[in-house]
C-alpha cells in the first residue's frame, strides 16, 4: 500500500508520499500528482529510501491536480436501495459532475444562492484511473485501477428533480465545492472491502462497507469505459451507503460540520457556508 496526497507549504503545493506517519517530500520523484505523473508509472513504486520530511504546518489539498473527467454512479449499494424501496437496478447508472466541483478535504462548503437548498451528503469510495481505459472487460479492471480516494457526493435535492419529477443530477451536484477528494490518494488497497462513514455534527449518518456494492468496482469501470474513455487520473465514484439525508428528511445548514472517511484514505472535515 502507498499512500500519497498534496499538501500546502508556504502558499505552494508540495506532493508527498506517507510513511511510518511521516510526510516525505516527493518532489525528488515527481513535480505534482497529476495526470500525466499516473499515466507515466513514476508513482507505482516509489523508492523512499532517499526521501526527506517535510517539516513545519501544511494543509491538506486535493490530492491530484488537474482532474479531467469526474464520473459517478448511483444507487449501488444494496442497503441504500432497500432504505428507499427500491427495485435494485440492472445496469449501472451513468453521470457526470463538472471538474470544476472539486475540492479539497477541509475546504468549506458553500450551499449556494437559493435559501430553499436542501443540501445533503453521500461519502463515496472513488476510484482514480490508472492508464487510457476503452471497452475494457471486467476482469481485466484491475489493471486500470492506479488508486482510490475518499469523495463526498454533495448534492442540492431541491433542484435534482423538477416539477415533472424528471432527475438532473449534473446540475444537482455540480456547484463549487461539491465534490471534495481526499486526503490521501492511496493504492494497493482492496476496494471491495473498505468501511465509510458520515458524520454530521458529530452525528453518526452514513456506515458502510464496500462489499455491499450491488456492482463491483470491476463491472462498474468496464461498464463506463463503454460509454466514455476513461482517462488518466479521471474519478469515478462508486455510490454512496445508506443514511442520506434526503431518506431523512434532514439536511446541512450554515454552521454545520460535516465529516467522512473511507478506511486507509483518511477523513475530510468541511464547515457548510450559506
Amino acid at each position: 500500500m502507498q499512500q500519497f496526497a498534496r499538501v500546502l507549504v508556504n502558499g505552494s503545493a508540495v506532493p508527498v508520499i506517507i510513511v511510518g506517519g511521516e510526510h516525505l517530500d516527493l518532489r525528488p520523484v515527481v513535480a505534482d500528482i497529476t495526470p500525466q505523473a499516473i499515466a507515466s508509472g513514476v508513482l507505482n513504486r516509489v523508492d523512499t529510501t532517499a526521501l526527506h520530511p517535510l517539516r513545519g504546518e501544511h494543509t491538506y489539498l486535493a490530492p491530484i491536480e488537474g482532474v479531467r473527467q469526474v464520473a459517478a454512479t448511483g444507487f449501488n449499494y444494496r442497503k441504500h436501495i432497500e432504505e428507499f424501496k427500491m427495485k435494485p437496478p440492472t445496469e449501472p447508472e451513468v453521470f457526470l459532475k463538472a471538474m470544476t466541483s472539486l475540492a479539497g478535504p477541509n475546504d468549506p462548503i458553500s450551499r449556494g444562492p437559493s435559501p430553499g437548498t436542501k443540501l445533503d451528503w453521500e461519502v463515496e469510495l472513488a476510484i482514480v484511473v490508472g492508464r487510457e481505459a476503452r471497452d475494457i472487460a471486467a476482469a481485466d479492471a484491475a489493471d486500470y485501477i492506479f488508486g482510490y480516494v475518499c469523495i463526498n457526493d454533495i448534492s442540492d435535492r431541491t433542484t435534482q428533480v423538477d416539477a415533472e419529477g424528471r432527475q438532473h443530477l449534473v446540475r444537482a451536484k455540480s456547484r463549487p465545492g461539491y465534490s471534495p477528494i481526499g486526503p490521501l490518494l492511496t493504492t494497493g488497497v482492496d476496494g471491495a472491502n473498505l468501511d465509510l462513514w458520515t458524520k454530521l455534527n458529530g452525528q453518526l449518518e452514513q456506515h458502510g462497507n464496500t462489499s455491499d456494492m450491488l456492482f463491483s468496482i470491476g463491472e462498474m469501470l468496464a461498464y463506463f469505459s463503454t460509454h466514455m474513455t476513461l482517462l488518466p487520473g479521471d474519478i469515478l465514484a462508486t455510490g454512496t451507503p445508506p443514511g442520506v439525508g434526503f431518506g431523512k428528511d434532514r439536511f446541512m445548514k450554515p454552521g454545520d460540520v460535516l465529516e467522512c472517511g473511507v478506511a486507509h484514505l483518511g477523513a475530510q472535515r468541511h464547515v457548510i457556508l450559506d
